[in-house]
């Protein structure tokens, strides 16, 4: 917070009020897409994604220096996710439970079968849905 102590709390509640919004905006991947493509620079996306692979690794019990030479992070910031994970952990919970949600609608949705009532082995057919068609 160093680098925003000439901000006011007024300024700070309603800039993050701003990236509330931004969360609850969107009604399926593909606004979510364009949320993110139209904030964040493509570094800002690598970053958060991979601050969430390294929670990911941590938390399936993945020593440090395996996830230091299978993702090239520094201890530094896989130490500073740990902190993250034991301060708030139901953040990472939540990402995870909605990350299961959307893969088990997306395995559902992704084929259909077709074929009369009497055909037992009925023929699958991609329907075309893709995850960022899931809804919120």
């Amino acid at each position: 917070m160093r680098r925003y102590k000439f901000l006011t709390k007024e300024l700070i509640y309603e800039a993050f009020n701003r990236l509330r919004d931004v969360f609850l905006a969107a009604k399926d991947g593909n606004e979510v897409d364009e949320i993110i493509n139209g904030l964040l620079t493509h570094d800002e996306k690598m970053k958060i994604g991979r601050r969430i692979i390294i929670a990911e690794y941590i938390k399936s019990g993945i020593h440090i220096e395996e996830i230091v030479k299978e993702l090239k992070v520094g201890k530094n910031t896989i130490f500073s996710v740990m902190r993250q994970l034991d301060n708030r952990p139901i953040a990472f919970e939540l990402i995870e439970k909605r990350g299961k949600k959307v893969e088990k609608e997306y395995k559902e949705k992704k084929y259909r079968s077709i074929g009369g009532s009497q055909l037992v082995f009925k023929k699958r057919e991609y329907t075309g849905i893709k995850r960022t068609d899931i809804k919120r």
